[in-house]
């Protein structure tokens, strides 16, 4: 059973992978349908569309090594114990998913208002 575990512990990570490095290399057109960073401010301003892609990308990409690598050093290092604290590795990585969309928000909605540069929000 540990490869099973181990291949589902590393599928979110993998996922960030491939989903930073298509948006690193291709961002979705703007308010395409399908896999995008799409909320109201992004379906309002191509900036704001453009801006978000680049910076999920990066982050994404980043948060993809580090957890991915953090995990399989866990798995492989704690493999008599696997079975305790999967889960756990899951949870964290969707923690660090949701944070990092939290921080483009922010960043977005810090970035594109109406005081700050003068974009409707």
């Amino acid at each position: 059973m540990y490869p099973f575990y181990f291949a589902v512990v590393m599928l979110a990570p993998a996922a960030m992978l491939i989903v930073g490095l298509m948006w690193k290399i291709s961002p979705p057109p703007y308010q395409s349908q399908g896999l995008a960073y799409s909320t109201e401010l992004t379906r309002k301003d191509p900036d704001a569309w453009a801006t978000a892609h680049r910076h999920c990308a990066s982050l994404w990409l980043r948060i993809g090594i580090l957890s991915g690598g953090a995990s399989a050093f866990l798995m492989v290092y704690f493999k008599e114990s696997y079975s305790s604290f999967w889960m756990w590795l899951i949870v964290g990585q969707m923690v660090l998913f949701c944070v990092s969309v939290f921080m483009v928000d922010l960043f977005l909605k810090n970035t594109f208002t109406d005081s700050d540069s003068g974009k409707s929000e």
